[in-house]
């Protein structure tokens, strides 16, 4: 049940649409005609401790109403551990540090025609340098989507992604 909850991924989008990390993405970037005029996108990664005691939500994310609709509302105490900010560059890595040792790998695939962004989303193994595949998303800018699922400190790390958070309508 550990490696089930482990492996858990769960996607909450405003507007946004999943597929399976495991599809062919290799044909993306050859088909984006935006990917290669964009230099790079703002991102901004939301780290958060979750915890289904009682206890404390952070104000910066009671706005985020993505997170008091399930299965996020079922946690009743969420702190934010880190705001990390990057920028995504069509076809390159950004790696963002998680406090279980874990890293996520965070990858613009194609800016899409209408202006929302295809992002794929993978963490790594524990002690492995190799990621398991989790989702790709196309994502409006300044909505973010949200991976859970890894085991920390007694509660589940919630990571939220936004691409191009200038444009949220937060």
């Amino acid at each position: 049940m550990s490696l089930i909850r482990h492996l858990l991924v769960i996607a909450i989008l405003f507007g946004a649409s999943v597929t399976s990390g495991a599809s062919a993405q290799g044909s993306s970037l050859a088909r984006s005609d935006r990917a290669s005029t964009t230099s790079s996108v703002p991102a901004e990664v939301l780290v958060v401790l979750a915890k289904e005691e009682a206890g404390k939500i952070d104000p910066q994310l009671e706005k985020l109403t993505a997170l008091r609709r399930p299965p996020f509302n079922s946690f009743r105490s969420m702190t934010i551990l880190s705001r990390p900010k990057l920028k995504l560059t069509p076809g390159k890595d950004a790696l963002v540090s998680l406090p279980n040792g874990r890293r996520m790998k965070l990858t613009l695939l194609r800016v899409m025609p209408d202006g929302r962004y295809k992002v794929k989303a993978a963490i790594n193994r524990p002690d492995k340098s190799d990621y398991l595949p989790l989702l790709q998303v196309v994502a409006s800018a300044g909505d973010p989507f949200f991976v859970a699922g890894q085991t920390y400190q007694g509660g589940t790390l919630v990571v939220g992604v936004i691409v191009d958070p200038k444009k949220s309508a937060q």
